[in-house]
């Protein structure tokens, strides 16, 4: 006796053991790798600093150097406030206990020193910025641009510091910016009359930093270039 299966039974069992058979060789096959994670940008790497020779001396509220006071021609120590300092694209404020406070928001924010400086460039070779960082970027800039009754800020009259450039989080360095020997503009600062700065730190947004004093003075011979460290020696064979 042969057992007859109608076949409107016969086609929905086809399709629901067609269908068990996918399921069963789907899970034979691997699964799919996650995407790795993409890597952390490397930090920025700095060069090992020699000692400093300017300090701050906070008995004295001078900048020192040698031992000796730096007579400044101009001073700014933040106690009580901003100083009449100025930003654009970048908030300042007062720190509790002396200092301001700078956060970058927006790449390339610039600090205007106070609008009344009148400054004889021959008189005042050397710009002092005492800075701490207390958030990093990618991107360090450090330039400072001045103005004169012949012009105002450009890039052909800027510099950068010779020492103390782009402090590290919780590092605190002394900016001394060579003005008698720029990166651009010449002779220019030795024979104007200073009407205006500005300072860029970070080349990026989200920069944070205290700067805690700020002086132009003249130093004697003027702001000498950091000295290299000493080349390390080969080692014995």
């Amino acid at each position: 006796m042969t057992l007859r299966v109608p076949p409107r039974i016969l086609r929905p069992l086809a399709v629901l053991l067609a269908g068990s058979a996918l399921v069963l060789a789907s899970c034979d096959q691997p699964k799919p790798a996650t995407p790795a994670a993409p890597e952390a940008p490397a930090g920025k790497v700095r060069p090992a600093r020699t000692a400093e020779p300017i300090s701050w001396d906070p008995a004295r509220k001078a900048f020192v150097l040698n031992g000796e006071a730096l007579k400044p021609v101009a001073l700014w120590t933040f106690e009580t406030g901003t100083d009449g300092f100025e930003a654009a694209g970048a908030a300042l404020s007062a720190r509790p206990g002396g200092g301001m406070d700078v956060k970058g928001n927006v790449f390339d924010s610039v600090i205007r020193f106070p609008k009344d400086i009148s400054i004889k460039g021959a008189e005042a070779n050397t710009v002092l910025v005492r800075v701490t960082r207390n958030q990093d970027t990618a991107r360090w800039d450090g330039a400072l641009f001045w103005k004169t009754a012949q012009h105002g800020e450009a890039a052909a009259f800027a510099t950068k510091p010779v020492r103390g450039t782009d402090p590290a989080v919780g590092e605190t360095t002394v900016m001394v910016y060579d003005m008698a020997n720029p990166r651009k503009g010449g002779d220019d600062w030795v024979k104007s009359v200073i009407t205006g700065l500005r300072l860029d730190l970070d080349d990026d947004a989200g920069g944070e930093f205290t700067l805690h004093q700020v002086a132009i003075v003249n130093i004697p011979g003027g702001a000498a270039p950091e000295a290299q460290p000493a080349p390390t020696p080969p080692a014995a064979p």
